[in-house]
């Protein structure tokens, strides 16, 4: 049998299976990493504006941001080495990723908010988390799907992938703010839009940046 036979045989899948977990496994401390730092940058917005008083939303919140970042990312991951990277794949599993995070994310941050007893104020008019999650699986299938195309024309780069996240958060990202500045009543404190303002924009950034860190692992580690 000659090797390019072998490498379709059934067998020629293990090399897949062990390229695919330490990649995994990178992406996931990334992603953990990155939510944190982007929690930091909502508590120092908070900070700025003077509404950082209490501890216990913070900790629900950073419990959301790092459930959604984990899974997201690690999604997206599993789609660059198990379909090496065809973009198709990439994308649909960004976008079934991403609402699935979405609701994950938001009953921890449920879950963990009737634990530390937070009490929020409800809105009479927001928009609907259907339509919210709808526009994050858009989001990241088209940051899947983007991504691995050109990553499959030119070698895509740092500056590359960062370019591809910046223009995801401001399209798709700013579809959805505009969806929760305009529909919510009563109106967002400033400090609220601020904080949903970094988040949107500044986490597929995040996000990219976590598949190139994952992406130069993985061509370390198979050199």
């Amino acid at each position: 049998m000659d090797v390019a036979s072998s490498a379709n045989a059934p067998g020629g899948a293990l090399p897949e299976a062990r390229r695919l977990w330490p990649r995994v496994l990178t992406v996931a401390w990334s992603s953990i990493l990155l939510g944190l730092v982007l929690e930091a940058v909502v508590l120092g917005i908070a900070a700025g504006y003077g509404s950082l008083k209490e501890a216990a939303p913070f900790v629900a919140d950073t419990v959301r941001g790092v459930s959604w970042s984990l899974l997201v990312c690690v999604g997206v991951a599993c789609g660059m080495t198990a379909a090496k990277a065809r973009p198709l794949v990439m994308g649909v599993l960004g976008l079934v990723s991403a609402p699935l995070a979405f609701t994950v994310s938001k009953a921890l941050h449920k879950s963990m908010s009737q634990a530390l007893s937070i009490t929020a104020d409800a809105a009479t008019s927001a928009p609907s988390p259907y339509w919210i999650s709808a526009i994050k699986g858009a989001e990241y299938l088209f940051l899947g799907i983007t991504i691995a195309r050109l990553g499959r024309r030119v070698p895509l780069g740092l500056r590359g992938h960062l370019v591809t996240g910046a223009f995801a958060g401001a399209l798709f990202g700013g579809a959805i703010l505009y969806l929760v500045i305009t529909r919510t009543e009563p109106a967002l404190a400033p400090v609220a839009i601020a904080t949903r303002v970094a988040n949107e924009f500044l986490f597929p950034i995040g996000c990219a940046f976590v598949l190139y860190v994952a992406e130069q692992f993985a061509r370390k580690s198979s050199s």
